[in-house]
């Protein structure tokens, strides 16, 4: 008598990693590097739990960088062109700012920096109304809306932080305050989470604010490996001061 053996294949274990969420960055002439760069850095670094970096990338995000350049204007140029930051290197950008309404987007960031207020009080009335409407039909748009710096006078023009608590650079505090009468300004948080819509102070502050995002979205253990990755001195608790050494004063011409 013959007994046949029969031998089925172990099943290849896959583990099941919620979606990659995307990252929208919106950029323009004179943005504040760290205030894109700390950003990027916080969510790029970030993996799921119980993978490693020697592994495939899963990746909780996947993040995209906007120009502030439409494709309805950039002629017969199929890319946006290079986005020069302030005194600092150029980006290449992923999508032109028109192109994001209709792409898969789960946050939305706008940066701060000089070209903040060539913007805003850009002389061409039509240009400024045009990027008001499309922060706020980004805003139906993406689960949260978000600023590092003076990126906060954006969505405050748009009229999205209205009645709500939000943060911007201390140093330009009275210049963003001005553009939403209207908002709960914070003057001593380095970030304000207010639900949809998360502001920080100024520069470093947004990078704090990445790393909180991160936990938020992904999970603080995630967060947490992920600050260590890159070893970062995550600023963790938003009201704690941080504090400088005493320095003499620097000359200025408004001083």
């Amino acid at each position: 008598m013959t007994t046949s053996t029969s031998t089925t294949a172990a099943a290849t274990p896959t583990t099941a990693f919620p979606r990659t969420q995307r990252i929208g960055i919106l950029v323009f002439p004179d943005f504040e590097p760290l205030d894109v760069w700390g950003f990027v850095e916080a969510f790029s670094i970030a993996r799921f739990v119980g993978t490693s970096y020697a592994q495939p990338p899963a990746c909780p995000f996947e993040i995209v960088l906007i120009s502030n350049e439409c494709r309805a204007t950039a002629g017969s140029s199929t890319q946006p062109a290079p986005v020069r930051s302030y005194k600092g290197p150029r980006v290449a950008p992923d999508l032109f700012r028109d192109d994001a309404l209709t792409e898969p987007l789960d946050l939305l960031m706008v940066p701060g920096g000089q070209g903040v207020g060539s913007l805003l009080l850009d002389p061409d009335t039509a240009a400024v109304q045009a990027l008001v409407a499309w922060v706020q039909a980004m805003d139906q748009r993406v689960a949260l809306m978000t600023s590092v710096c003076t990126g906060a006078a954006v969505l405050a023009r748009a009229d999205l932080l209205d009645g709500r608590p939000a943060a911007t650079n201390h140093q330009a505090f009275g210049w963003v305050a001005g553009f939403g009468p209207a908002v709960l300004w914070d003057n001593v948080a380095r970030w304000v989470d207010a639900g949809r819509y998360v502001t920080s102070a100024g520069v470093s502050a947004g990078t704090d604010m990445a790393w909180h995002l991160v936990a938020r979205l992904a999970g603080r253990a995630a967060a947490e490996a992920a600050a260590i990755a890159a070893e970062y001195d995550w600023h963790r608790d938003p009201l704690q001061p941080i504090f400088y050494p005493q320095q003499a004063a620097v000359p200025s011409s408004s001083s």
